[in-house]
């Protein structure tokens, strides 16, 4: 019989419906791909990719029911957005209302997943439930609702996260995603929504008045989604708490899979309204290592996040050309002496020598310049569970070892960190906020190992954006260790819609660097996403003697990132093989430019806002 206050219900046809005899409710609202809606705006969301085969695996194990958006763009109607179901499919809040009620009638009790993806790399379940971790509690963000009860996060949540945690998965309490915006799909699981027009989210709150729902979000990370043994670990500790949960063993046996208590408080600090400074928020402050070895051509970037912003660390090899391996993980990079780290990622650096290492998972997409869109590069990727970096750094005879004497590394983040912008570019800092060496191990991506001998740059990453609007941005830096009368070059050249064009080149000579005038750059690319097909420059010192620059790309990749005032920077960056003379030297390049909408079909946007 049709629920008396609901009606017909007519779903469509993008929405796949499995039926189930648990208590368990799975649902995958972002489970589509790309459409013509994320071809048609320049900051389109990413699809949640795999989140749709997961929850049909989750349903089959658990026999849970399961509403799978498999077929919809989120550009087009977002399923975790109240408003937009609210407007163009009402019938899947009542879908969602109906069931929870039916498993309630026939159990006392509902469970609902509702199951995400997290485009970061680090294999992480973030858990939404209106919560976040302050310093071991857990409180809601101002105006939030918590989803569920006490007992159900001190029972199944709690031994998830201790069950995760064994199977090398990091669990978190909202570290990124609590899903307390209020038109958040896991608010409709709160009284949060008890007075709304929509007659399903009245009814859902009142579930939620009684106790007799509770609701938990799943943000997956890239490694825990796509296909491996990360995977198969993830989707076995869900299955056997969620089991548990819904034979109520967890209430019969709890200090058989309960960890210690976790205390939550459930009332929201008052909201806190900041005042506007009229300055755009500035970008983190990324410090790490760039090299690039010309012989066997590959390269790598690594960076740990300082300063406002600060979201985590990354890695990236760019190898064979066009190929890209890259780890992105989340949180606080720790600074222990000269040591920076954060998960498996680790770099060390001393007065003369230092060290790079890294073992983990990275996504390997066999062509770069699929990022312009996060999307695809991710369709068309695998997953190395254990890419390695074991390397050596070298600072004899090509740094700047007077300026940086004992704590190295805390200088270049302090320099990094106090380097000065003004309207129109960074200005030169106090002080280098980079040195260069050599660096020497191995590398192990797909598989197969790699020696490297690389030249390097250490200190202040050399392709950060900068809280300022141009219209395009390019870069070089060089190393020459046989150089006679130099030992690296670094040039950059700015052009703004409306102010004059801005150039900035110095040369590193006898571990001391001098200014120098760009008289020219040619950076550019025959199409975006392509490599560049020419790289030179001239740089004029004071005395008027000329250093022309010439390079090659050889191992290169593409992205499109956020930039100021709600711009979109499409950027090609990748590594060269440079000549001045006769002497032979490598390095990095970096061609930036402001896309326009007519570019939005090519990129989308890896972010969103909870």
């Amino acid at each position: 019989m049709d629920d008396p206050v609901i009606g017909v219900i007519e779903p469509a046809p993008w929405l796949e419906i499995i039926e189930g005899t648990a208590p368990l409710l799975l649902i995958a609202p972002h489970g589509g791909r790309a459409g013509s809606a994320s071809r048609s705006t320049l900051h389109p969301k990413v699809n949640d990719l795999e989140t749709a085969a997961i929850t049909r695996d989750l349903a089959q194990r658990l026999g849970a029911a399961a509403l799978i958006n498999a077929g919809m763009d989120r550009n087009e109607i977002d399923c975790n957005r109240l408003s937009q179901l609210g407007d163009r499919a009402p019938w899947m809040l009542d879908l969602i209302a109906r069931s929870a009620h039916r498993m309630v009638e026939r159990h006392g009790h509902a469970t609902v997943l509702l199951i995400h993806g997290w485009n970061v790399i680090e294999p992480r379940i973030d858990f939404g439930l209106g919560l976040r971790d302050a310093n071991g509690r857990l409180r809601p963000p101002a105006g939030a609702h918590v989803s569920a009860s006490n007992r159900f996060i001190n029972g199944p949540v709690a031994a998830l996260s201790a069950r995760l945690t064994a199977a090398g998965i990091i669990p978190t309490f909202g570290l990124r995603y609590p899903g307390g915006a209020s038109q958040n799909l896991l608010q409709a699981f709160t009284q949060r929504h008890a007075a709304s027009e929509i007659v399903a989210l009245r009814r859902l709150a009142m579930l939620a008045a009684r106790g007799a729902i509770d609701a938990l979000q799943l943000e997956m990370s890239v490694a825990v989604r796509m296909a491996g043994s990360i995977r198969a670990r993830g989707l076995d500790a869900l299955s056997e708490i969620f089991l548990h949960s819904a034979n109520h063993a967890w209430r019969r046996a709890p200090a058989a899979i309960n960890p210690a208590e976790i205390a939550i408080e459930r009332e929201a600090p008052p909201k806190v309204v900041r005042k506007a400074t009229g300055m755009p928020p500035a970008p983190p402050v990324r410090v790490g290592i760039e090299f690039y070895d010309p012989r066997a051509r590959i390269g790598g970037m690594a960076s740990f996040d300082f300063g406002s912003g600060a979201a985590g660390a990354r890695i990236m090899m760019l190898f064979d050309g066009c190929r890209a391996a890259l780890f992105t993980g989340e949180g606080k990079a720790v600074r222990d002496g000269g040591t920076l780290r954060l998960g498996p990622l680790e770099l060390a650096l001393g007065a003369r020598t230092g060290t790079l290492a890294f073992r983990g998972p990275a996504v390997i997409v066999n062509d770069g310049a699929a990022y312009l869109s996060v999307e695809n590069a991710l369709a068309q990727s695998e997953l190395d569970t254990a890419m390695t970096v074991e390397a050596t750094i070298d600072l004899e005879g090509g740094t700047q070892r007077a300026e940086l004497p004992d704590g190295m590394l805390d200088g270049l983040i302090e320099r990094a960190l106090g380097a000065v912008t003004d309207a129109k570019g960074s200005a030169p800092p106090n002080g280098s906020t980079a040195v260069f060496g050599r660096l020497r191990g191995a590398v192990v991506v797909g598989g197969v190992r790699r020696a490297i001998n690389a030249v390097a740059r250490i200190g202040a990453s050399f392709t950060g954006l900068e809280p300022l609007r141009f219209e395009t941005r390019r870069m070089v830096w060089a190393c020459f260790p046989d150089a006679a009368d130099f030992t690296a070059i670094e040039a950059r050249a700015w052009t703004f819609a409306e102010a004059d064009a801005r150039r900035t080149a110095r040369l590193l000579c006898d571990r001391e660097w001098r200014e120098c005038e760009l008289a020219a750059i040619e950076l550019e690319t025959p199409a975006t996403g392509a490599r560049p097909d020419r790289i030179s420059a001239i740089m004029t010192t004071h005395g008027g003697h000329a250093t022309p620059l010439h390079g090659i790309a050889e191992a290169f990749m593409t992205l499109s990132r956020p930039g100021p005032d709600h711009t979109r920077i499409h950027t090609s960056i990748g590594f060269a093989s440079y000549r001045v003379g006769n002497t032979m030297g490598a390095g990095m390049f970096e061609y930036s430019r402001v896309a326009s909408i007519a570019d939005a079909s090519t990129d989308d946007d890896d972010s969103d806002s909870d």
